[in-house]
Protein backbone atom coordinates (compact mmCIF):
# COMPACT_ATOMS: atom_id res chain seq x y z
CA UNK A 1 0.00 0.00 0.00
CA UNK A 2 1.11 3.40 -0.74
CA UNK A 3 1.79 6.07 1.71
CA UNK A 4 -0.99 8.14 0.31
CA UNK A 5 -3.59 5.44 0.67
CA UNK A 6 -2.46 4.86 4.25
CA UNK A 7 -2.90 8.54 5.03
CA UNK A 8 -6.33 8.59 3.41
CA UNK A 9 -7.38 5.56 5.44
CA UNK A 10 -6.02 7.16 8.63
CA UNK A 11 -7.90 10.43 7.94
CA UNK A 12 -11.09 8.48 7.16
CA UNK A 13 -10.66 6.47 10.37
CA UNK A 14 -10.29 9.69 12.36
CA UNK A 15 -13.47 11.00 10.70
CA UNK A 16 -15.36 7.92 11.78
CA UNK A 17 -14.08 8.25 15.36
CA UNK A 18 -14.87 11.95 15.43
CA UNK A 19 -18.36 11.17 14.01
CA UNK A 20 -19.01 8.61 16.75
CA UNK A 21 -17.75 11.02 19.38
CA UNK A 22 -20.00 13.79 18.14
CA UNK A 23 -23.06 11.54 18.23
CA UNK A 24 -22.41 10.38 21.76
CA UNK A 25 -21.95 13.91 23.09
CA UNK A 26 -25.21 15.36 21.71
CA UNK A 27 -27.47 16.82 24.48
CA UNK A 28 -31.24 16.37 24.53
CA UNK A 29 -33.68 18.58 26.45
CA UNK A 30 -37.05 17.27 27.69
CA UNK A 31 -40.04 18.62 29.52
CA UNK A 32 -42.67 16.58 31.37
CA UNK A 33 -46.13 17.19 32.85
CA UNK A 34 -48.71 14.93 34.54
CA UNK A 35 -52.47 15.38 34.90
CA UNK A 36 -54.26 13.35 37.59
CA UNK A 37 -57.83 12.95 38.79
CA UNK A 38 -58.92 11.85 42.26
CA UNK A 39 -62.08 9.79 41.80
CA UNK A 40 -64.55 8.95 44.57
CA UNK A 41 -68.03 7.47 44.59
CA UNK A 42 -71.19 8.85 46.14
CA UNK A 43 -73.17 7.22 48.93
CA UNK A 44 -76.86 6.45 48.64
CA UNK A 45 -78.34 5.81 52.08
CA UNK A 46 -81.60 6.48 53.87
CA UNK A 47 -82.36 6.85 57.55
CA UNK A 48 -85.68 6.67 59.37
CA UNK A 49 -86.81 8.06 62.71
CA UNK A 50 -89.29 10.24 64.54
CA UNK A 51 -87.80 13.52 63.28
CA UNK A 52 -85.24 14.71 60.75
CA UNK A 53 -82.68 14.98 63.55
CA UNK A 54 -83.19 11.37 64.67
CA UNK A 55 -83.67 9.79 61.23
CA UNK A 56 -80.18 8.35 61.06
CA UNK A 57 -80.64 4.58 61.30
CA UNK A 58 -81.93 1.93 58.92
CA UNK A 59 -84.76 0.79 61.21
CA UNK A 60 -87.26 2.54 63.46
CA UNK A 61 -90.19 1.31 65.57
CA UNK A 62 -93.05 3.73 64.92
CA UNK A 63 -94.98 4.49 68.11
CA UNK A 64 -98.71 4.26 67.50
CA UNK A 65 -100.90 6.99 68.98
CA UNK A 66 -104.22 5.41 69.94
CA UNK A 67 -103.56 1.68 70.26
CA UNK A 68 -106.03 -1.16 71.11
CA UNK A 69 -108.08 -0.95 67.94
CA UNK A 70 -111.69 -2.07 67.81
CA UNK A 71 -114.24 -1.87 64.97
CA UNK A 72 -114.60 1.77 63.90
CA UNK A 73 -111.46 3.05 65.68
CA UNK A 74 -108.37 4.68 64.15
CA UNK A 75 -104.75 5.21 65.21
CA UNK A 76 -101.76 6.89 63.62
CA UNK A 77 -97.98 7.13 63.72
CA UNK A 78 -95.32 9.28 62.09
CA UNK A 79 -92.08 8.30 60.39
CA UNK A 80 -89.48 10.63 58.89
CA UNK A 81 -87.37 9.36 56.00
CA UNK A 82 -84.08 11.20 55.48
CA UNK A 83 -81.49 11.11 52.70
CA UNK A 84 -78.29 10.49 54.69
CA UNK A 85 -76.29 9.93 51.49
CA UNK A 86 -73.96 12.34 49.74
CA UNK A 87 -76.11 13.04 46.65
CA UNK A 88 -79.72 13.83 45.80
CA UNK A 89 -81.53 10.56 45.21
CA UNK A 90 -85.14 9.61 44.62
CA UNK A 91 -86.82 7.08 46.87
CA UNK A 92 -89.87 4.85 46.81
CA UNK A 93 -91.65 3.08 49.62
CA UNK A 94 -94.00 0.16 49.97
CA UNK A 95 -96.01 -1.23 52.84
CA UNK A 96 -95.81 -4.80 54.04
CA UNK A 97 -97.73 -6.84 56.57
CA UNK A 98 -95.43 -8.99 58.71
CA UNK A 99 -95.47 -10.49 62.17
CA UNK A 100 -95.95 -13.88 63.70
CA UNK A 101 -99.10 -15.91 63.42
CA UNK A 102 -102.01 -15.00 61.21
CA UNK A 103 -101.89 -11.88 59.08
CA UNK A 104 -105.69 -11.59 59.23
CA UNK A 105 -105.58 -8.39 61.31
CA UNK A 106 -103.12 -6.78 58.89
CA UNK A 107 -105.32 -7.71 55.97
CA UNK A 108 -108.45 -6.38 57.74
CA UNK A 109 -106.96 -2.91 58.33
CA UNK A 110 -107.45 0.19 56.22
CA UNK A 111 -104.11 2.01 55.99
CA UNK A 112 -103.33 5.40 54.48
CA UNK A 113 -99.86 6.96 54.23
CA UNK A 114 -99.82 10.75 53.78
CA UNK A 115 -97.26 13.48 53.31
CA UNK A 116 -97.81 16.92 54.82
CA UNK A 117 -100.22 15.54 57.44
CA UNK A 118 -100.15 15.81 61.23
CA UNK A 119 -101.37 13.40 63.89
CA UNK A 120 -104.52 14.70 65.55
CA UNK A 121 -107.25 13.45 67.84
CA UNK A 122 -107.06 11.19 70.85
CA UNK A 123 -108.35 7.97 72.29
CA UNK A 124 -109.85 5.75 69.62
CA UNK A 125 -110.03 8.51 67.01
CA UNK A 126 -106.43 9.43 66.17
CA UNK A 127 -105.98 10.36 62.51
CA UNK A 128 -103.57 11.90 60.01
CA UNK A 129 -105.10 15.34 59.40
CA UNK A 130 -104.58 17.18 56.13
CA UNK A 131 -101.83 16.28 53.70
CA UNK A 132 -101.82 14.22 50.53
CA UNK A 133 -102.34 10.45 50.38
CA UNK A 134 -99.38 8.64 48.80
CA UNK A 135 -100.33 5.03 49.51
CA UNK A 136 -103.65 3.44 50.41
CA UNK A 137 -104.41 -0.12 51.49
CA UNK A 138 -108.06 -1.10 51.81
CA UNK A 139 -109.43 -3.73 54.17
CA UNK A 140 -109.37 -7.30 52.82
CA UNK A 141 -106.40 -6.53 50.58
CA UNK A 142 -102.63 -6.55 50.72
CA UNK A 143 -100.46 -3.52 50.04
CA UNK A 144 -100.05 -2.67 46.38
CA UNK A 145 -96.74 -1.99 44.67
CA UNK A 146 -94.27 0.72 45.64
CA UNK A 147 -95.18 4.37 45.38
CA UNK A 148 -94.04 6.66 42.61
CA UNK A 149 -90.48 7.90 42.94
CA UNK A 150 -90.12 10.87 45.31
CA UNK A 151 -87.14 13.26 45.08
CA UNK A 152 -85.02 13.79 48.19
CA UNK A 153 -81.97 16.07 48.33
CA UNK A 154 -78.87 15.04 50.25
CA UNK A 155 -79.62 15.86 53.89
CA UNK A 156 -83.30 16.41 53.04
CA UNK A 157 -86.16 14.62 54.77
CA UNK A 158 -89.88 13.97 54.43
CA UNK A 159 -92.30 13.19 57.24
CA UNK A 160 -95.01 10.65 56.54
CA UNK A 161 -98.11 10.03 58.63
CA UNK A 162 -99.45 6.46 58.71
CA UNK A 163 -103.11 6.03 59.69
CA UNK A 164 -104.54 2.62 60.66
CA UNK A 165 -108.25 1.97 61.00
CA UNK A 166 -110.32 -1.13 61.69
CA UNK A 167 -113.64 -1.06 59.77
CA UNK A 168 -116.90 -1.41 61.70
CA UNK A 169 -117.42 -4.65 59.74
CA UNK A 170 -114.28 -6.29 61.25
CA UNK A 171 -114.77 -9.94 62.20
CA UNK A 172 -115.27 -10.90 65.84
CA UNK A 173 -112.39 -13.40 65.39
CA UNK A 174 -109.92 -10.48 65.32
CA UNK A 175 -110.29 -9.86 69.08
CA UNK A 176 -106.84 -9.98 70.70
CA UNK A 177 -105.11 -10.31 67.31
CA UNK A 178 -101.76 -8.69 66.57
CA UNK A 179 -99.83 -7.90 63.42
CA UNK A 180 -96.87 -5.83 62.31
CA UNK A 181 -97.04 -3.26 59.54
CA UNK A 182 -93.70 -2.36 57.93
CA UNK A 183 -92.84 0.51 55.61
CA UNK A 184 -89.88 -0.31 53.33
CA UNK A 185 -87.97 2.66 51.86
CA UNK A 186 -85.61 2.20 48.89
CA UNK A 187 -83.39 4.74 47.19
CA UNK A 188 -81.78 3.86 43.85
CA UNK A 189 -79.61 5.86 41.46
CA UNK A 190 -78.18 4.76 38.11
CA UNK A 191 -79.68 1.97 36.08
Amino acid sequence: MSDLSMRVKAILSLGILVGFGAVSTLASWTGEATATSDISTATVTLGVGATSGTATTASYQMPITGNNLFPGSTSASVVTVKNTGSISAPYVFAGRITGSGSTALGTALNIVVKTGATVSGRGSSVTCSGGTALLTKNACSQFGSATASRPLASGGSETLCVQYSLPVTASNTLQGATTTIAMDFTSTVGS
